[in-house]
Order: structure tokens, then C-alpha cells, then sequence
């Protein structure tokens, strides 16, 4: 078969011959119709995530669309290596069908960036309808689409930070913060918002703007908790590299401030995941969740994979031959 294959961390990925895959008994071949370039394939291909194969060469790419032997349009999941979603066939842990009229192109871009911000904000924030969100990383890709599962999740309001004010006017959140500002008055905003109340934080970029969030956290929080109090709960799922933080114990010690991450040991269990996909592509054939994507042909991947380190649309490959 044909597939985007890399040979070497850090090297762009060819699209080239790769052997065909085999199917373990709880795995669905899947002919791929379109996959698009995450984040986590660059990082991955990169060396520079925990994903990042030891073994080489292997196929990129982490889901996708496509149909199965009997003819079902699907969304994908796969994680077996070598093989992966940027191929003629892939060997798929599950799938989800997909709703007729949804083109496959959006599905492709969408679910991971969508599964990024359901799972935070539903399995492990646990969000509650009326609750205050704020999203740090506004204007990144899953960023952006927390602000979306947010509301119809529910939440009564919204706070967006983010590097780029331009794309945060763009969003439809309640209040924004514009996260360039010095450090002294990043602190005095965050602190008028956490007076105001704050009861779930989904960051997306780690770093000095946590550290700066835990401190006006533990200055603003005067509130005796009552038994039954969810505290203010951070939720990271930030995927760059770096970007470490000084937390003292005050800011702990000092506010209702929980930490917690997000990634594969959180992840719930497959049924729970798929359930979640299948909402997704619901709201987004009802037109309630947006993202920007183009599309380019699998066999140009060396200038799609140099392009979506550039833009933030998202950048789908297709296989010619073959309907998404």
C-alpha cells in the first residue's frame, strides 16, 4: 500500500510503499479515505512527545475516515505500530459511523481537537451546567474548540486567554485575556476574575501563565469551601514541550486551586470515548461546531506537513481516489 512513512525523528515524512497491514481479532481494517495532521503527529515525528516511536520506520498519523469492508463510512481510532491513519488501510482499535451528510474531510479534522476539550472538560473537570470555564490557549486549535464544547456543555460563562487578540475577538467567549500583558497586570486581571469566580481552568499551554493563574488563585480566594465544594479545577492538557512552572506551596495551601492533568493514563473507557465522538459528530452536523481545514493530496505530504506548522487551519490529506 501507499502511506506516509517516516524514517528518521525529525525528518518530514514520505509518502511511499509501506506493507500492507495485518488485523488482530479486535481490530477493523478500514480503507482510508482522509487524515488529517495533528499536532501530535508533528511532535511525535519530531522526537518531541511521548509518542514518539522507538522503532522505525512507521506510518503517522493517529485517526482518520474511511470505510470498512462492508462499505461503512467511519471515523477511526488506531495506535498499533508501525501502521497508522496516513495510508491506503489502516488497522483501526474502533470506529464510529458517521452521520450521513457530514463530509469526512470535517469529521477527519475535527474529532481530535474536539475529543481534546469534551474529555477535559465532561470526564475530568466534570462540568457542571451554570459553571465559569476559562481556557487558557484560546487561540489554538483544540483551544478553540473547548470554547465551543464549553457552551454546549453548558457553562454560563467563558473566559478565553490567549497570545493573539486578533483570534480571540474571533470567539465566542464571554470575556477575553489578552495573555502578552506584563506579568503584574496578567495577575491583577486574573485575580478580578477569580474574585468573580472561576470553577474550571482547561490549559492548553502550560508555562508562566499557570504559574501566574496558581498566585492570583491563592491572593483572591477569601471563601470558606462547604463540604460539598468541587474546588477550582485545573485541568492540563497541554502537548508542547517545556514550558515548566514555579508553583509554591501557598498556592495550594492558600485557595481551592486542583491540579490535574490530562492524557492517556486519564483516559476513560473505550465505550465512554466512542459515545463522546458520536456526540461530536452530531453537534457538528447541526452546524454547532466549526474549524477550518483544507485539504491536500496524501502524496504531497512534505509540503502539507511543512504547512501546518504555519497556519492554524487544519490540514487534511486525501487519498484522490477515494470519497470522504
Amino acid at each position: 500500500m501507499q502511506a506516509v512513512v517516516l524514517h528518521r525523528l525529525g525528518d518530514i515524512p514520505r509518502f511511499e510503499s509501506f506493507p500492507d497491514p495485518d488485523t488482530t481479532h479486535c481490530e477493523r481494517l478500514v480503507g482510508v479515505a482522509a487524515a488529517a495532521i495533528h499536532a501530535i503527529d508533528r511532535q511525535a515525528a519530531a522526537g518531541m512527545h511521548a509518542s514518539s516511536p522507538l522503532t522505525l520506520p512507521v506510518v503517522c498519523g493517529v485517526d482518520g475516515v474511511g470505510h470498512t469492508a462492508g462499505g461503512e463510512r467511519v471515523y477511526f481510532s488506531i495506535t498499533r505500530r508501525p501502521f497508522g491513519a496516513m495510508a491506503e488501510f489502516a488497522p483501526a482499535d474502533w470506529v464510529v459511523p458517521l452521520p450521513a451528510g457530514l463530509p469526512g474531510e470535517f469529521a477527519a479534522a475535527l474529532v481530535r481537537p474536539a475529543l481534546l476539550a469534551w474529555l477535559p472538560l465532561a470526564h475530568r473537570a466534570e462540568l457542571e451546567p451554570g459553571e465559569t470555564v476559562m481556557v487558557l490557549g484560546a487561540t489554538t486549535a483544540a483551544g478553540r474548540m473547548a470554547v465551543q464544547a464549553a457552551r454546549l456543555l453548558g457553562a454560563k460563562r467563558i473566559i478565553a486567554a490567549g497570545h493573539r487578540q486578533e483570534a480571540l475577538a474571533t470567539l465566542e467567549a464571554d470575556a477575553t485575556v489578552d495573555l502578552r500583558m506584563p506579568r503584574n497586570a496578567l495577575e491583577h486581571t486574573f485575580s478580578a476574575y477569580a474574585e468573580e469566580g472561576i470553577d474550571v481552568i482547561l490549559d492548553y499551554i502550560w508555562g508562566e501563565p499557570v504559574e501566574v493563574l496558581a498566585a492570583a488563585l491563592a491572593r483572591s480566594d477569601h471563601t470558606m469551601p462547604s463540604p460539598d465544594d468541587r474546588g477550582v479545577r485545573l485541568v492540563s492538557v497541554s502537548e508542547r514541550p517545556g514550558g515548566d512552572i514555579v508553583l509554591p506551596a501557598q498556592s495550594l495551601r492558600d485557595s481551592r486551586l486542583r491540579l490535574m492533568g490530562y492524557g492517556p493514563a486519564s483516559y476513560p473507557p473505550e465505550d465512554y470515548v466512542k459515545a463522546y465522538v458520536e456526540d461530536i459528530l452530531m453537534y457538528a452536523l447541526d452546524g454547532d461546531l466549526r474549524l477550518d481545514l483544507e485539504t491536500m493530496p496524501m502524496a504531497e505530504v512534505a509540503e502539507a506537513w511543512e504547512r501546518a506548522g504555519r497556519q492554524d487551519r487544519r490540514i487534511v490529506l486525501t487519498l484522490d481516489e477515494r470519497e470522504a
